[in-house]
């Protein structure tokens, strides 16, 4: 956070890491037809996560 002048962190220097984005290679040859990517989010396949893989605490807005 030192070269990001005008942010401010509520905990300073010791804030932890939350993570970091990764998208994966697509195949530009391997797409959704336009009605099915409307459903899945994305043109490609490759991008689509099926729900469950990130474990029972993937949705933090899940009332138990």
């Amino acid at each position: 956070m030192k070269n990001c002048p005008g942010v401010v962190m509520p905990c300073g220097e010791d804030c932890p890491l939350a993570g970091y984005g990764y998208v994966a290679i697509q195949d530009p040859q391997r797409f959704y037809d336009p009605p099915s990517a409307f459903i899945a989010g994305t043109i490609f396949p490759d991008l689509v996560i099926p729900k469950g893989k990130y474990g029972p605490n993937e949705n933090i807005f899940a009332r138990p």
